[in-house]
């Protein structure tokens, strides 16, 4: 016996007890920690615990992560702040909590006293036996035969079939005394035993426990894999009514019909989409007015609606204080949502890092893998390359660890950061690792009836720069199409946007427009509302800068200038309006004005980072000089050849002709002909050098404008 703290651990019988009431542990738990009890203060690595508890099996690494995060749970530790098992970096763990010897000679003498009680109480005393009372013998009941059959993981994680195990005992306590509980091991075929199959499975980041017998089946939500198997347990007895009448109390059928209506909400996301979801969850609120869970799927759908007034309520009337870990977390991260949708950028990251916390201390992975992906999307609308990149990659490694289900992990990874809406090269993507796992999503959903998520992927597929025309364009209509016949407004909007930036792309202002008249952003929401005003000035200009004298081009300057006079436009968009200004008075013939804006929309390119939205702006100005026949200036703005884009190269190699540089203009091109989809501004220099003398005209005609290669649509697409 090993005393500590409130715990005493049998280390015979592998029994933890705390105030004298026993904690369940699975049998490999309970190794783990009389190992480690064995060693106090000694630092014992990972190898050590793999060698001496798992010699075998794909998952070892796994199921230790797994069992310390179990043994720590039972314990009440906090891997942060331990007092009892300490993680030492790159080494392994160490027991800190101090041991106590059992007063041996006191057990002893409470032995002995407790015997003689029982001794005298049972009428013998020294030197006499009394006579035994005969008692009338009783008819024997005969019990129902009831056979728990193993738990059936569909989790994706070998090692959650430790939950299994402990329900499964949790429920042969609780139904011993009502039945005749028969092993599935020593279950005769033909033998009358009523049989109750479990399958634990996961929905939106859930686990679903699905417990039927042969006459009915049920679904119980499960938040977190924890210690409460008792609690699971009470309500597979009372969805299964396996106890007599009156057992179960009104307030646990309340709960459970409250149950059904969650996991059928849960269900409406994936299948149906907001609307239905929507009527399930406030259909739970009315058995159960306190369900947290179904209070916060009601907070997302409602600013989902474009109901803001109702989500913040939602949000602010929700008493966390007893709420499982799994419920604080998803509320943080769906709080970090919405005030990211509403352009708080600080508050939303405030909520993120709270989610997180907990998600770590809890040893909730999916929800860290999300919590990650939110903080590198937060960090990527606010500028901050290199906590971007730490989140992103923290998500991808969760993912390959194998501790969640790996491939629907990879599906939500890939359909959680699709690439963003233009050049920029910091988004860490494999977009090859990407298309493909999207290509089987889309083929998974196309077979299963959760058409909201066949939605969100094809949506996803058609953002993939490396997914052809052909391909991308029937997606991202086919996802509308869903997304619009299931009510999802919030996606349908990020959809129509999205549409609108696409066909930019394709220099079809006209359709892009069409696309972005129905998206009728709210204002409220400001990152979409400012992106489609900047699109939808991009639209209008797009048509005029293809046809001289078009008189939409007005339009579009006004529309940048409007939104740049909006007081909540923020920096990043201002920026983009200012360069999209400066192209339309390029278009205009007022290169004046045009550098102004363009100087502008370098200066912010250039504080954040921007590498290749800057280079725009530096081709742009290239150009501006061109057009003034100021090649020297021109020339000023290249940047080392090795780092321009091919606008830099080109503008380049023509001034360097231009002032007679001549082998600085053959080093250009050579470098620019080695750069993929370089064959027609090539020939643009070559038709520029055939000229008999230099001629800033020719130059002027022959050229590609600055606003032609917008995304690389004129030559690369």
């Amino acid at each position: 016996m090993v005393v500590f703290a409130q715990f005493t651990f049998d280390t015979d019988r592998l029994v933890l007890n705390k105030d004298q009431q026993v904690v369940p542990l699975r049998p490999k738990v309970g190794q783990l920690l009389h190992f480690l009890l064995a060693r106090p203060h000694q630092v014992v690595t990972r190898e050590a615990l793999l060698d001496a508890l798992w010699q075998h099996g794909e998952f070892r690494d796994t199921a230790l992560t797994q069992s310390m995060a179990e043994l720590r749970q039972a314990l009440g530790d906090d891997a942060q702040q331990p007092k009892f098992i300490r993680t030492i970096p790159q080494q392994g763990y160490q027991w800190v909590c101090p041991l106590v010897q059992p007063q041996r000679n006191r057990h002893r003498a409470l032995f002995l006293a407790l015997l003689s009680a029982i001794i005298l109480a049972g009428g013998v005393v020294f030197g006499h036996i009394s006579q035994p009372v005969s008692k009338p013998v009783t008819e024997q009941v005969i019990l129902p035969a009831l056979t728990i059959l193993p738990l059936t993981n569909d989790t994706g994680v070998a090692a959650n079939a430790w939950w299994g195990y402990a329900l499964n005992s949790a429920l042969t306590t609780r139904l011993q005394s009502d039945y005749q509980l028969i092993p599935a091991a020593q279950l005769i075929k033909g033998q009358n035993s009523k049989q109750i199959e479990l399958i634990l499975s996961r929905q939106q980041q859930r686990y679903v426990l699905t417990v039927s017998t042969a006459q009915q089946q049920r679904k119980i939500v499960v938040e977190q894999l924890d210690m409460g198997f008792e609690e699971v347990a009470e309500q597979v007895i009372a969805a299964l009514m396996l106890l007599p009448d009156g057992q179960s109390s009104a307030v646990m059928q309340s709960d459970l019909i409250a149950s059904q209506d969650y996991y059928r909400g849960l269900q409406a996301l994936d299948e149906q989409g907001n609307k239905l979801a929507r009527a399930y969850f406030e259909a739970a609120l009315i058995q159960h007015p306190q369900h947290l869970a179904a209070q916060l799927e009601l907070a997302r759908i409602a600013w989902q609606q474009g109901e803001l007034g109702q989500a913040r309520r939602f949000f602010a009337d929700m008493d966390l204080t007893a709420a499982e870990p799994a419920i604080q977390v998803r509320y943080h991260l769906y709080l970090a949502e919405f005030n990211k949708a509403l352009g708080h950028y600080e508050q939303a990251q405030l909520a993120v890092q709270q989610g997180l916390n907990l998600a770590q201390r809890h040893q909730l992975l999916e929800q860290l893998a999300t919590a990650y992906q939110l903080q590198a999307d937060l960090s990527w609308l606010s500028q901050q390359w290199e906590a971007y990149s730490k989140a992103l990659n923290s998500a991808d490694v969760l993912i390959g660890s194998h501790t969640l289900g790996y491939r629907d992990a990879q599906r939500a990874f890939y359909l959680a950061n699709p690439p963003a809406a233009g050049p920029e090269a910091k988004r860490l993507l494999d977009l090859s690792r990407s298309q493909q796992v999207l290509q089987r999503t889309v083929r998974i959903y196309r077979q299963s009836p959760q058409r909201n998520l066949l939605a969100r992927t094809l949506f996803a597929y058609g953002q993939n720069y490396l997914v052809p025309v052909t391909e991308s364009e029937p997606s991202l209509l086919e996802a509308l199409e869903i997304a619009s016949d299931l009510g999802d407004d919030y996606l349908r909007k990020q959809i129509l946007t999205y549409l609108g930036f696409y066909y930019i792309q394709l220099h079809q202002g006209e359709k892009a427009l069409a696309y972005l008249v129905q998206a009728d952003p709210d204002p409220q929401f400001v990152p979409q509302y400012e992106l489609h005003w900047l699109l939808r000035g991009m639209a209008i200009m797009d048509g005029a800068l293809n046809r001289d004298g078009a008189p939409g081009l007005t339009t579009a300057i006004k529309t940048f200038e409007e939104l740049l006079g909006w007081e909540k436009v923020s920096t990043i968009t201002a920026a983009h309006a200012n360069l999209m200004l400066g192209w339309s008075l390029i278009k205009q013939g007022e290169l004046a004005r045009a550098e102004e804006y363009v100087m502008r929309a370098q200066g912010v390119y250039q504080q954040l980072g921007l590498v290749d939205t800057l280079s725009y702006a530096r081709y742009t100005r290239m150009y501006i000089h061109l057009q003034r026949g100021e090649a020297r200036r021109a020339l000023a703005l290249l940047p080392v050849p090795e780092q321009a884009s091919h606008l830099e190269l080109l503008y380049g190699a023509a001034a360097a002709w231009l002032v007679q540089d001549h082998v600085l203009s053959e080093q250009l091109s050579e470098q620019l002909a080695i750069r993929p989809n370089s064959e027609a501004l090539l020939n643009q220099l070559t038709g520029i050098r055939a000229a008999p003398k230099p001629s800033f005209d020719l130059a002027s005609v022959m050229l590609d404008k600055p606003y032609s290669v917008y995304c690389q649509s004129s030559w690369a697409l």
